[in-house]
């Protein structure tokens, strides 16, 4: 049990740390070269997301650039590639973090899983972070540009509001994937709970931790998987 948890933990912090190490500005050159070599029908439109994500703290440019051209090479049609972008782009149009989705797309490829299924599975992703967003926004948890003043306790700074994001929508996505019941909301919660509180002090501050726990109740995690499968 001990080993499953620290394996869990590991397969948590290095994809975002990875992640986080990735900040390095890549030339919006690079990525069109990458799109036009799938080929992507809408270049344009994907790389203006991609264009607008540069200006996010925690935007992943180099795993992000490793996946387009990972996806250049995947033998599959060229629309099945582009929809997978697509969800990243509508993501990043969003405001949202991708590093999660990035990562989810890897572990699909490199378990062979269709891209079909893999696109899915990043629809289902892409809902939780949105609702999960929007449940903290409806609990008075706000996030503030890097560098802003954080005048009161519950707006935080954008990367750490963006890795409670993260880590709370995972949990869900992840539970769901493993059969778990949306009416599952207490069980649900522990998840959740469980997630967060092995990462205080290591990924996540501590008072960000307690103020998302003490916040958030199991139905509303219910109502967050609900819209996810619905």
């Amino acid at each position: 049990m001990i080993s499953r948890k620290l394996c869990t933990l590991w397969i948590i912090l290095i994809p975002l740390s990875l992640a986080v190490g990735a900040f390095a500005q890549i030339p919006l050159a690079e990525y069109e070269r990458a799109l036009y070599s799938i080929p992507a029908s809408n270049p344009g439109y994907i790389l203006s997301t991609i264009e607008l994500g540069m200006t996010q703290e925690d935007f992943p440019a180099e795993t992000l650039l490793s996946l387009i051209d990972r996806l250049v090479s995947h033998p599959a049609p060229p629309f099945e590639k582009e929809a997978i972008l697509l969800g990243l782009a509508h993501a990043l149009e969003d405001g949202l973090p991708i590093e999660s989705l990035i990562n989810k797309a890897f572990e699909g490829l490199a378990r062979g899983v269709p891209l079909q299924q893999i696109e899915r599975g990043l629809s289902v992703r892409l809902i939780l972070l949105a609702e999960t967003r929007d449940l903290l926004y409806s609990k008075g948890i706000f996030n503030v540009p890097a560098g802003s003043p954080q005048t009161v306790a519950t707006a935080i700074p954008m990367l750490r509001f963006n890795r409670l994001l993260i880590h709370v929508s995972e949990t869900i996505g992840d539970f769901l994937e493993g059969g778990g019941s949306p009416f599952e909301g207490h069980v649900l919660y522990q998840e959740v709970y469980n997630r967060l509180t092995m990462l205080q002090g290591v990924t996540l501050l501590p008072e960000d931790v307690e103020l998302v726990l003490e916040r958030i109740e199991p139905s509303d995690l219910t109502q967050v998987a609900l819209v996810a499968v619905s």
